[in-house]
């Protein structure tokens, strides 16, 4: 069964963001370009031309979400999320071409002869392109930000954390640019002086740290994302949801990938061998909805594998064996004592059934549990099967009086308000259930000894006109 959840708005939204970024790189480039030539400073035009690559980036991280919108087809049945993390990892190459021209171009300048190689024309439009370019990233990384966690996109992470690194960059170009405007106040020949010269030089040097910084942490995620790299958390989250709320059938294998936005997960459970068709695409569809729950947007393939007898405990395995032999069981005992291991159980016959008619059948019952469990003994006590319903000789009152005193008398009871009231008749037979919202925190004992209680209870309070069962409601 596959699970799947269409979020057309999300796609919206991620292309909305994405164009706002291209839109705000071009205005930044083009302002950084002008006044990093019109001063000289190599920290403001190592900005420019990282900002130029902004440009691109942003231009690809928008054509990017665009193609990972679109639908699955034969060629892609997983869509055209892998685009993203091709970007990003587009992004991240382009990202180090920069950082190496302006580790080369910090050097040229350190080294250099020409002592003019260390001037900078500030200016309050150098400061200002600063300023507002720092601004910018603010507001651009909370914003990009945002709608990467909202809608799980890799290529807009990518340019949220790329724009957050943006910030302090731009705070080492400030600072530059302040101290080559200082170093005129400065004694020549001091060591103070020959700092602010080549602080601007220094702050490119920054510039270059953060563009590495962030080529490691885009290059990295993009290749684990490209390559299939499970995440451990997400790993846990769905064996953890598993094990809590479908215990009973346990997940044999477990796979998960990320492509793009969304998140496909593909696993293996052990389910009985005697379980219908339908009922299996119940389980099924419901362990695809609890994956969405836990893994938001997850589309989730189920594959039901039948339990060997080597994977069942030997609780349900002496159950399997009395089903086989027509018989219930309840009461159920497995002891490992000191003198061996034993099995006691309770065993349901017809009331009007004539033991002796039976006994081979018993016999057999029990040797095929002391052979297959490998027990020293098994212990069985037949008890009448009470599964038929009593049947009453007063008339019951029409179906609306009759629902009218059931309330009435859970309400006395303290009890809470039934959900429906329904009843079932065959001939003088009769069967009245109540059902009670369910209550998913309680533990199997004490959900039965609440549920025994009230039913005994509501049946002492109500005439004796049919049999009472309370039970929790389905929904």
């Amino acid at each position: 069964m596959l699970h799947a959840v269409d979020t057309p708005g999300q796609d919206r939204q991620k292309e909305g963001a994405a164009l706002s970024s291209v839109l705000w790189s071009g205005l930044l480039t083009v302002l950084k370009f002008v006044v990093g030539i019109a001063t000289g400073s190599l920290g403001i035009m190592s900005e420019a031309l990282h900002s130029a690559l902004d440009l691109v980036s942003a231009g690809g991280t928008y054509f990017a979400v665009r193609v990972a919108a679109l639908p699955a087809d034969e060629d892609h049945p997983y869509g055209h999320g892998k685009v993203e993390n091709l970007t990003a990892l587009g992004e991240t190459l382009l990202l180090l071409g920069t950082a190496v021209w302006v580790v080369r171009e910090a050097v040229l300048r350190l080294t250099s002869e020409d002592a003019g190689a260390l001037e900078v024309e500030t200016s309050v439009w150098a400061f200002a392109v600063v300023i507002v370019a720092m601004l910018v990233d603010i507001n651009r990384a909370a914003m990009l930000r945002r709608v990467a966690r909202e809608t799980k996109s890799a290529a807009l992470e990518a340019d949220a954390a790329h724009f957050a690194t943006d910030i302090w960059s731009s705070a080492a170009v400030l600072l530059g640019i302040t101290c080559a405007a200082l170093a005129g106040y400065t004694l020549p020949g001091s060591r103070v002086h020959w700092l602010f010269l080549r602080m601007d030089v220094f702050a490119s040097l920054v510039v270059a740290a953060f563009i590495l910084h962030v080529c490691w942490g885009l290059g990295r995620q993009a290749v684990n994302n490209l390559m299939d790299k499970t995440d451990a958390a997400t790993l846990a989250a769905a064996r953890r949801v598993m094990r809590e709320r479908m215990p009973a059938y346990p997940v044999r294998e477990l796979r998960v990938r990320e492509v793009g936005s969304k998140t496909y997960v593909s696993m293996v459970v052990d389910v009985p061998r005697e379980l219908h068709v339908d009922t299996a695409h119940e389980i099924a569809d419901a362990i695809a909805g609890l994956m969405s729950e836990a893994l938001p947007g997850a589309e989730t393939l189920v594959h039901m594998q039948p339990a060997e007898e080597d994977d069942l405990t030997p609780d349900m395995l002496v159950r399997r064996i009395a089903l086989t032999h027509r018989f219930g069981v309840h009461g159920l005992v497995l002891l490992h004592a000191e003198q061996g291991f034993f099995i006691f159980t309770d065993l349901e016959l017809p009331p009007d059934a004539v033991l002796g008619a039976w006994r081979v059948a018993i016999r057999a019952f029990k040797n095929d549990l002391r052979r297959r469990l490998h027990a020293d003994r098994v212990v069985v006590h037949v008890e009448p099967n009470l599964r038929e319903l009593p049947t009453f000789d007063e008339p019951l009152p029409d179906a609306e009086e009759w629902t009218a005193r059931v309330r009435r008398a859970m309400e006395e009871l303290g009890a809470p308000p039934p959900t429906a009231v329904e009843l079932y008749t065959q001939g003088a037979a009769r069967l009245c259930a109540v059902y009670i919202p369910r209550e998913d925190h309680l533990t199997v004992e004490q959900s039965h000894a609440r549920l025994s209680a009230l039913t005994k209870q509501l049946a002492a309070a109500l005439p004796r006109l049919a049999r009472v069962i309370v039970a929790y409601a389905d929904k």
